[in-house]
């Protein structure tokens, strides 16, 4: 009986064993990318950058989220990146650049904001109140 019970935590071992040894080189390949690009984008332009905030009131219903398009900071024209929710009626985005925002706001990445394009310089803070 003792001879089965040590093979079966002998084969428990090494499959915890193995298991363990590949979650850090998953756990590093994932995480090693953006902390390389984080270092990137904030290493060589701290001096100069400055936060930007881009914060939008208004309740968008249950479910659904807002997403920021745009060119300048990383942004895309082709793909948004999502606020944060605050609470009920407030939406947070910020970054830190060196350059000017142009953006406009999307209701779940598809149905854009009206009015014309938005402009935020660095360090500064802008309040909105779109409309779909």
């Amino acid at each position: 009986m003792k001879l089965v019970k040590g093979v079966k935590t002998a084969t428990r071992k090494k499959t915890v064993a193995k298991a363990l040894a590949d979650l850090p080189e998953t756990a590093t390949k994932t995480a090693a990318p953006a902390v390389k690009a984080a270092e990137t984008t904030t290493g060589t332009a701290r001096s100069s950058a400055k936060p930007v905030t881009i914060e939008a009131k208004i309740d968008v219903g249950f479910g659904n989220t807002l997403y920021l398009r745009g060119e300048g900071l990383g942004l895309s024209w082709n793909q948004g990146v999502p606020l944060t929710c605050v609470d009920g009626k407030t939406w947070k985005w910020t970054g830190e650049t060196k350059e000017q925002l142009k953006f406009k706001l999307l209701l779940n990445d598809q149905v854009w904001s009206q009015g014309e394009d938005l402009v935020a310089t660095p360090g500064q803070k802008v309040e909105i109140s779109p409309a779909f």
